[in-house]
């Protein structure tokens, strides 16, 4: 009997230890510790939005010293980091390594042990959505055309657009319009007009899907639209603004097994640019809506399998409560009949045994984990604007305001310098703090409006209803 015991206590903790060891280079992270670090990663992300960009990177880079399942996801992080302060040499390197990583990089143990009933999906290697997947390769794409490798921007572009379609949904399929635009730009330096030509239809039809015809019912082009800047100059300088907050992902459902992705904040739906004392100019809408990238893709195969976790979670639950229900019963029964009788006797040892295996029931269904994956990519903003200029060498001063109804939400102002080269230059702003206070002091003030008119009107009805 002792030894009986011993062997399923062997097994329990073969169980309980085995699923949690892997081979590989990957250090081993407990759920607890890559909680932890994704706590981190969340003070980081506040700093970011602060711009403080330093802070932030150190805290990214800490979490980036070890390879573990996450490092992906953090040097992803680190990337946005690099890109506000201008690091673009380090930043360059960092997207290189990082894709093929996440062409390449896969661990069978993690993977098996993310699909085991005994592990959440967090123990897998980090991939990143169709969404952050095709970003990242939208910024390296920018990054090959600032250094005239053109047929890398090109391949960037192509594999971007192939992770835009990694998706279930058929509507999705190809409506990164910003990945056809810098297919079309990287062409057009590459002096490859036929094939720029093909990339401007494409752009021009995943606009459309996100809702902006840019060609009449006869198939012509639509003029005066604030995307004929894109087509109108050869630039030697990219502008592309970060504003609002990005997508989120959320777990919810008993055992947060329901992964969800939500739409950030976008504080701004216009934005507007003037270089020194030039007039304004606007930048293109939906070209980089990365809210909508997020929130328009279909569903997940891991998806069915955590359904499947839940759904087995909770039949241990069931059955461990009807086992213990049924054996407290018995062993009453047992009791109220008397011990000293072989009826008596068989009720209560029948209860007994549901006891133990209500007991099992209750000790298998703790250790099942269907928590679902709730990383996700927090530095990227819920919207790129993308400026592209023709401008002589020299230092600017910029002014960018962001419109939400034609009232301005935000201001931000700069200098860049132009430097004296063919090359393509490419600069990030940050706005994604700007715009904030504003439109919750607009959205406060309507709600403000909104209930004093209806207390008018509801004072109005009872006068009449006096008289």
């Amino acid at each position: 009997m002792r030894k009986s015991l011993l062997g399923i206590f062997a097994v329990i903790c073969c169980i309980i230890t085995g699923c949690n060891s892997y081979q590989g280079d990957f250090v081993q992270k407990s759920e607890e510790e890559l909680a932890a670090m994704e706590q981190q990663n969340a003070t980081a992300h506040e700093q970011f939005v602060r711009g403080n960009y330093s802070e932030a990177e150190r805290l990214i880079r800490n979490l980036c010293q070890e390879r573990t399942v996450s490092r992906p996801l953090y040097q992803l992080e680190l990337i946005s980091t690099l890109l506000m302060q201008n690091k673009t040499a380090e930043a360059h390197e960092l997207m290189i390594k990082l894709q093929e990583d996440l062409e390449v990089l896969f661990d069978k143990e993690a993977a098996e042990k993310a699909m085991s009933v005994w592990h959440g999906e967090v123990n897998k290697v980090y991939h990143g959505d169709s969404y952050e997947r095709a970003t990242l390769y939208a910024l390296l794409a920018m990054s090959f055309i600032q250094n005239g490798e053109y047929d890398d921007a090109i391949r960037a572009v192509k594999n971007g657009l192939l992770a835009d379609a990694d998706s279930n949904s058929e509507e999705a399929v190809e409506d990164y319009a910003l990945l056809s635009y810098l297919g079309y730009l990287a062409n057009i330096k590459a002096g490859r007009q036929d094939d720029a030509a093909e990339y401007l239809r494409s752009m021009i039809a995943a606009i459309a899907k996100c809702g902006f015809n840019l060609n009449d019912e006869n198939g012509n082009r639509i003029s005066g639209t604030c995307f004929d800047h894109l087509t109108q100059v050869d630039p030697n300088v990219l502008l592309v603004v970060w504003t609002g907050d990005g997508p989120e992902v959320v777990c919810t459902g008993e055992y947060e097994e329901v992964r969800s992705i939500v739409r950030g904040k976008n504080f701004f739906d216009r934005l507007g640019l003037q270089i020194s004392d030039s007039n304004m100019l606007f930048a293109a809408n939906n070209l980089a809506d990365i809210d909508y990238q997020a929130t328009t893709r279909g569903g997940r195969l891991m998806d069915t399998v955590l359904a499947d976790k839940a759904m087995a979670k909770k039949g241990m639950e069931i059955s461990r409560n009807i086992l213990l229900i049924a054996g407290t019963g018995l062993m009453v029964a047992g009791a109220t009949c008397g011990l000293n009788n072989v009826v008596g006797l068989s009720l209560f040892c029948s209860g007994g045994g549901c006891f133990i295996l209500g007991g099992t029931a209750w000790l298998i269904g703790s250790m099942m984990n269907p928590h679902a994956d709730g990383r996700f990519w927090h530095n990227l903003p819920g919207k790129f604007y993308i400026i592209p200029l023709k401008l002589a060498p020299g230092t600017y001063n910029l002014m960018t305001t962001g419109y939400y109804n034609f009232d301005v939400m935000g201001m931000a102002v700069g200098t860049i310098t132009v430097a004296d080269n063919a090359n393509l230059q490419v600069i990030h702003l940050p706005m994604m703090s700007q715009g904030r206070n504003a439109r919750q002091a607009m959205e406060t003030c309507r709600d403000v409006l909104t209930d004093r008119f209806i207390k008018k009107a509801d004072e109005n009805t009872m006068l009449k209803e006096l008289k």
